[in-house]
């Protein structure tokens, strides 16, 4: 996933300058420096128009996601929108809070500003949202933010594998194809289970070593050896047919014939591409994969497609469980998970793999 680049632009009002500025705005520098993304610093406190107008070649050439508008003063009403008319990208508007009065006059009515800003954006139907408080204050809220813009992103730049489409009689796999995409900008690319299976089965060598190493990892392992390739195998077709295709996730038609097509359940293999960093959705689902992918963005961290099996009303709980497609790295510490048979396939116990 790339770093969402954010466009700092730092505003004032030219005749309100004062010693405090420039500090105020290499406070917010350090704040965002700490931040997980790409900063593109506008590089000074801008007055006027023609200030705004280099600020806004930089940031188009550096083709910033978001623009961050700290009013460190009141500034120019008309910068602000026209930044976002012509980058077109999201703006997050930023106010503190407004220091104490000396003299009866205001320092800064920075408030005032993002209160302006924003009505003029709303008006225009344009993206924005607000942050209020000093650089330390508004950190844990900004970085919120940018996780919701980094997610919308990454959906816009996605594109799911559909391995044999969705599981028979699973109406909820449905998915409006056009719809999604014109939505959420994500595509996707239709893979046949015969693709899939065909180059796993010429899968050999060094490669085939290596996704084995991968599949089994620190595991205990109970399935047979050929069992156990061909999982690896078929999880550097999956790889191979990321690269193929430019795929960022999968959504796998897991049964009922996967079995019989290949001879081993594909679940560990799932999960094994979720540990890699590819979400995966079992039965086809291509709005668990899509679902899987703003997670994974949101949290930054491995992500898992499960079913909530019972509820327990009385004690406020839930089982969630699916049939050992969970990346390894969720087990719980104190247990070391094992590559087992399948519960499921052919009334269980007859054919791997499984994680358990």
């Amino acid at each position: 996933m790339h770093k969402l680049k954010v466009g700092y632009l730092s505003l004032v009002k030219g005749s309100w300058l004062n010693d405090k500025l420039e500090q105020q705005r290499q406070n917010a520098l350090e704040m965002l420096k700490q931040l997980d993304v790409e900063l593109v610093d506008c590089g000074l406190l801008v007055q006027d128009e023609k200030e705004a107008s280099k600020v806004y070649d930089k940031f188009n050439a550096e083709g910033v996601d978001v623009v961050l508008a700290h009013s460190v003063t009141f500034s120019l009403g008309s910068i602000i929108p026209s930044m976002a008319v012509k980058l077109g990208v999201p703006v997050i508007l930023w106010s503190e809070a407004e220091p104490s009065m000396v003299g009866g006059r205001l320092e800064a009515n920075s408030f005032c500003a993002t209160n302006m800003n924003a009505h003029t954006l709303w008006k225009m139907n344009l993206k924005y949202s607000m942050i209020y408080g000093s650089a330390e204050d508004v950190k844990q809220d900004l970085i919120s933010q940018l996780k919701a813009i980094s997610s919308i992103k990454e959906l816009k730049n996605s594109r799911i594998g559909s391995a044999g489409g969705r599981v028979a009689g699973f109406f909820t796999s449905n998915f409006n194809e056009l719809a999604m995409h014109k939505k959420f900008g994500t595509a996707v690319e239709v893979v046949t289970l015969l693709e899939l299976v065909k180059l796993a089965e010429s899968i050999e060598g060094e490669e085939l070593r290596d996704a084995v190493l991968q599949i089994k990892g620190d595991c205990k392992c109970s399935v047979s050896d050929d069992e156990l390739n061909k999982a690896g195998a078929l999880f550097a077709a999956f790889n191979q047919l990321s690269d193929k295709y430019n795929l960022d996730a999968w959504a796998v038609r897991c049964w009922p014939e996967f079995g019989e097509l290949y001879g081993i359940g594909v679940c560990h293999v799932l999960g094994s591409l979720i540990e890699s960093g590819v979400p995966a959705a079992c039965e086809g689902d291509i709005y668990g994969a899509l679902a899987m992918i703003v997670v994974k963005a949101l949290s930054g961290s491995t992500v898992f497609f499960s079913d909530l099996i019972s509820i327990d009303s009385d004690g406020d709980t839930g089982v969630f469980w699916h049939c050992g497609a969970a990346p390894v790295s969720l087990c719980r510490s104190d247990v070391c998970p094992e590559l087992s048979k399948h519960s499921i396939i052919e009334g269980g116990g007859g054919k791997g793999v499984s994680c358990e």
